[in-house]
């Protein structure tokens, strides 16, 4: 009789341990199933782009109220023109965006409408000829860029518009003073 209540302690034991191990599986394959996302309906993924898109606006226009200066696009991948007015509806810039870099010509203006500069990018790197010009239009100076350095001949003007200084710059440095002819 104790041999027979052993093996039914030991049953009880198993099927106690195999009860326990079930309900841990079950219930682990039910929180598994809870945390799998169900898929947004079209209305949902609209409503969550538009909210980023909103996000996005704002963190944009908070940072060109510190920077009135700062240019960034709509969004990180947007490609097309872009125009930038002062408030009296003037442009203040004009340039073109491919993918969320600045790309091509851009040119900057005075809240009088005269130019400010002009500059060319190549994928978001400065990249070709520099103007830049005062409030009246006159030169202050010029020069080249290559791979966001300035390279080549940089011409300085004084405030009459005359060249003052001619430099040759290498990889952003100066590299010798040019006589001025």
């Amino acid at each position: 009789m104790a041999i027979k209540k052993q093996q039914y302690l030991r049953m009880k034991k198993v099927i106690y341990v195999i009860s326990l191990f079930s309900v841990l599986f079950l219930s682990a394959c039910k929180n598994s199933e809870a945390n799998e996302p169900k898929p947004l309906s079209e209305r949902e993924k609209a409503l969550l782009d538009s909210l980023s898109k909103v996000q996005q606006r704002t963190k944009v226009d908070s940072m060109k109220r510190k920077n009135p200066l700062l240019i960034l696009p709509p969004d990180s991948t947007y490609t097309g023109e872009y125009t930038d007015k002062y408030d009296n509806g003037i442009v203040k810039f004009k340039g073109f965006f491919r993918f969320g870099k600045r790309h091509g010509m851009w040119m900057s203006f005075y809240p009088n409408g005269l130019k400010w500069s002009e500059l060319h990018f190549d994928k978001g790197l400065r990249e070709g000829p520099n103007m830049t010009f005062d409030e009246i239009g006159k030169p202050v100076y010029e020069g080249f860029y290559k791979n966001d350095l300035q390279d080549s001949i940089w011409k300085y003007y004084d405030s009459t518009g005359s060249l003052a200084k001619k430099f040759v710059y290498k990889e952003d440095k100066i590299v010798h003073q040019l006589p001025l002819k």
